[in-house]
């Protein structure tokens, strides 16, 4: 019997995807190990004349498809996203709208750095070393962000926000399984809490995440709704930043920990560009840090950002912020999203 002789394979670069399903294209990247899926082309326009509006119409129409593309198979749990827009204002670049697991939010700090880098490094915004300024409308107001580049790679990103500022000290809240807990409350693009770790017997460690999303997820959930947002827009908290000393292995490095956990239980792998925002309007409050001292806060990853407070809001309070911090591309992808595949819209376990 002759032998079997098995068909060459094809030339690997002689292959399609298939024409059916709607076909979806990002680039990933990371910002201190957070994940964030920039989308670039394959879903329909957005209507809106501000982001705010564009936002609202995105949690109208297209909340199946941040599902699809953040949930698994195609995502996972934790994953941040990207939707790029047309900019709304004279002048601007890009606008974007972020998402993760919760639902659409106003601004995400560690998006930013990683959405400067995406733009930059992909050419999709000329670079000008040794900096480059980026204009980026987003739904809570237009951002700033500077990438300083060399060798033709974005070697950090820093970013202007403003005006952080605090909402209430000291709330108490009554938490199933974790007793009464006491949170510090503060708006920096949305509205965070700050709770200390080691009273709850919490452990800021990467070995304790599980702990730390349980009770994250409890805590948010007993938190009220409070009107903070500029625009007098009711909101409820989006992230709990659990604070601690830095890890002692690191020790020098960082002058704080914090760990956030959004939505029921998603993990923040960065340190929390805004929650760094947030935590500089606490401490100015009271009167722990001035104006320019660096603050550098390390996250569960160990990896830092750091920040600064550049100027005030006389009127409301605030504080103007600068945030940097450093990312890296991971990928690219062209996600295919079949009319007849029963996981579509995406799943959590």
């Amino acid at each position: 019997m002759p032998d079997e002789v098995s068909p060459p394979l094809p030339a690997l670069h002689d292959w399609a995807l298939p024409s059916h399903g709607l076909k979806v294209e990002t680039i990933d990247a990371h910002a201190g190990g957070q994940s964030l899926r920039v989308i670039l082309k394959g879903l329909p326009p957005l209507k809106g004349r501000t982001m705010l509006e564009c936002q609202d119409y995105a949690r109208k129409h297209f909340d199946h498809l941040r599902r699809s593309l953040l949930y698994e198979p195609r995502g996972y749990a934790d994953l941040y996203g990207c939707l790029l827009t047309p900019p709304v204002t004279s002048g601007s670049h890009f606008g974007a709208l972020f998402l993760h697991r919760g639902g659409f939010i106003p601004m995400c700090g560690h998006g930013v750095i990683a959405l400067a880098t995406v733009l930059l490094e992909c050419g999709l915004v000329e670079m000008k070393g040794p900096e480059t300024l980026l204009r980026i409308d987003t739904a809570a107001g237009r951002i700033r962000a500077y990438g300083e580049v060399g060798g033709g790679q974005v070697e950090r990103v820093f970013y202007e926000f403003g005006a952080a500022r605090v909402v209430e000290l000291g709330v108490k809240v009554e938490v199933p399984g974790w007793g009464q807990v006491s949170c510090d409350l503060a708006w920096a693009g949305a509205l965070f809490a700050f709770v200390e770790a080691g009273p709850l017997g919490l452990s800021t460690a990467a070995g304790a995440s599980g702990r730390l999303s349980e009770a994250g997820a409890a805590i948010r959930k007993a938190l009220p709704t409070v009107v903070t947002a500029p625009d007098g827009r009711q909101e409820t908290v989006d992230e709990v930043f659990f604070t601690d000393r830095p890890m002692k292995r690191r020790k020098g490095s960082a002058d704080l920990r914090q760990v956030g956990v959004f939505a029921d239980g998603g993990l923040d792998r960065s340190p929390g560009g805004m929650g760094i925002c947030a935590r500089l309007a606490l401490m100015s409050g009271r009167g722990e840090i001035g104006d320019g001292t660096g603050l550098t806060v390390e996250g569960i990853t160990g990896s830092t950002f750091r920040g600064r407070i550049v100027s005030r809001d006389a009127e409301g309070g605030g504080v103007m912020c600068e945030i940097e911090g450093q990312a890296w591309i991971t990928g690219q992808h062209t996600f295919l999203i079949a009319a007849d595949d029963p996981f579509r819209g995406g799943f959590l376990l």
